[in-house]
């Protein structure tokens, strides 16, 4: 009787030590932290080019680790913006997505593909688009102020404005947390016989945290428009 009694216990006990052993080394998913940027750019040709008119393009830059900002750089995901695919570059994932100026796009789709974790896919808004409208490239007299203008296409919002020489690097104007929508560069300021560089970026910053299951706390995606023109001085 007790021999019965032992071996029906065996029976039952063994399949469910079997089942249990397997749930306990079933693999689970691994966190990936992400931290994306995305710039919405609007950048007007350099003073003397014909080419590359008006590049309107979606500056993208992702980081990718293994479960925290601190962790491991995962190096062979497939990774797509608008289903145009990122390259890997050292430490990250870049691309520049060329968009329509005429039909600027309001949102954007991010894909996340790491071999044998779940995918990753969330679509997520463009705040607004950032756009220069003076100075247009062109040979400029240095004695004369210059104006810089810009605007969004949705909502005013305050900007930092940075104006230098393009060939020394030398600071000409910078202005933060600008609530109109123009400055005015003294001439005095102004040099000579270089190339300028002027470009607005807005001071707020579009932020959403990125949560999902395989998803590490603390992945983040930002946006930021911005908007740049070159422009040669006499």
């Amino acid at each position: 009787m007790r021999k019965r009694t032992l071996c029906v216990l065996l029976v039952l006990f063994i399949p469910a030590a079997i089942a249990l052993f397997a749930l306990q080394e079933e693999p689970k998913p691994a966190k990936l932290y992400i931290r994306a940027t995305i710039y919405p750019t609007f950048s007007l040709s350099r003073y003397d080019y014909n080419n590359d008119i008006d590049l309107v393009r979606i500056r993208t830059y992702i980081e990718l680790r293994k479960d925290s900002q601190t962790g491991e750089v995962i190096p062979d995901a497939e990774i797509a913006i608008n289903s145009q695919p990122l390259d890997f570059k050292e430490d990250h994932y870049e691309k520049r997505i060329p968009v329509d100026k005429e039909n600027l796009p309001e949102k954007i789709s991010l894909r996340i593909v790491v071999p044998e974790e779940p995918t990753i896919e969330e679509t997520y808004p463009i705040p607004d688009w950032l756009t220069i409208l003076s100075p247009k490239p062109a040979i400029f007299d240095p004695d004369i102020p210059l104006s810089l203008k810009w605007n969004f296409q949705k909502n005013k919002r305050p900007v930092n404005a940075i104006v230098y020489d393009f060939k020394s690097g030398e600071n000409i104007l910078r202005e933060n947390d600008i609530e109109k929508t123009e400055v005015i560069i003294p001439a005095e300021k102004i040099p000579g016989e270089t190339i300028v560089r002027l470009y607005v970026i807005s001071a707020w910053i579009f932020k959403k945290w990125i949560i999902g299951e395989n998803v590490a706390r603390g992945s983040e995606i930002n946006m930021i428009p911005w908007s740049q023109v070159f422009i040669r001085t006499k």
